[in-house]
């Protein structure tokens, strides 16, 4: 998608979707692209049968929040409009004339069943082929940066996406680019007892290498960027959420092998989704 093409986001009238306006419009600066902000009213029931009447959701008040809120930051670049339908279905429709689909973790309007939700909902939203950012409430926009981009490195073709988004990204913000690569050790690998070197686990030296491999195309193309990169024997989960904890973006690709595979999947995504401190990519190859 070109850079013209707007940076999409999901506004819910919640906290958490003004946490996710505020972190599209600083990457729209970055991009130096436009914003458009969407509220969607969900036709599908949501109240019980025995509920009061309550009167139709025009969408004003959310907008003018949002409004309200980009007056605050100083973002002038924005569109805000008002749509009708099912809220994956619609921002997933949307999303493919933007170069960004943002949205928050939690929220009023269920923006974060795109990602929490069902595995069925969860599939259908990160198969978007445009990055998927979803912002939880934890995440500060006064706070100062931590100059930190976490990516995941599993060595397969289809992470190539991830790589460069976290490459790119890493260039213009002036980040330190951290890969992390999780090792799951199967219960038939041997007992660190055995190990000849209990300082050096035999799975230490190809990891090592993968990583080392996968990124020395990538410091090639961005000499400007520092890298740094280590592998991990855990779950991509509790590896990718403690990395978060001083990191200003963890980005994931959606397709792969090894333990990120599980990501196309979504129990791997929403379990990061739920236990990330900071804002999570979610880039798949198309």
């Amino acid at each position: 998608m070109s850079a013209e093409s707007p940076v999409l986001v999901g506004i819910d009238g919640s906290r958490d979707g003004l946490i996710a306006l505020d972190w599209a419009a600083s990457y729209a600066t970055l991009r130096h692209a436009s914003l458009h902000a969407v509220y969607i009213v969900d036709g599908r029931p949501q109240l019980p049968a025995n509920a009061p009447p309550t009167g139709p959701d025009d969408g004003s008040e959310v907008l003018e929040d949002a409004l309200q809120e980009l007056e605050r930051i100083g973002f002038a670049a924005a569109s805000l409009e008002v749509r009708h339908g099912h809220p994956a279905k619609v921002l997933l429709e949307l999303s493919e004339h933007a170069q960004a689909l943002v949205v928050g973790r939690r929220g009023m309007g269920g923006f974060a069943e795109l990602v929490l939700g069902s595995t069925s909902q969860a599939c259908t939203a990160l198969s978007t082929t445009v990055p998927l950012i979803v912002v939880p409430d934890s995440w500060d926009p006064a706070a100062p940066p931590h100059r930190r981009i976490v990516v995941g490195v599993d060595g397969s073709l289809e992470s190539r996406d991830a790589l460069r988004f976290a490459f790119e990204l890493a260039d213009a913000t002036d980040a330190e680019l951290h890969g992390v690569h999780a090792v799951e050790l199967r219960e038939s690998y041997p007992d660190p007892n055995v190990w000849t070197d209990p300082s050096q686990p035999p799975w230490a030296g190809p990891a090592d290498a993968l990583l080392t491999q996968t990124l020395d195309e990538w410091t090639v193309k961005y000499p400007e960027v520092a890298v740094q990169h280590r592998a991990v024997a855990d779950h991509p989960v509790r590896v990718l959420a403690r990395e978060s904890e001083l990191a200003d973006l963890v980005v994931v690709g959606g397709l792969g092998h090894t333990a990120f595979t599980e990501l196309r999947l979504g129990s791997v995504a929403r379990g990061l989704l739920h236990h990330s401190h900071c804002p999570v990519a979610v880039i798949h190859h198309a």
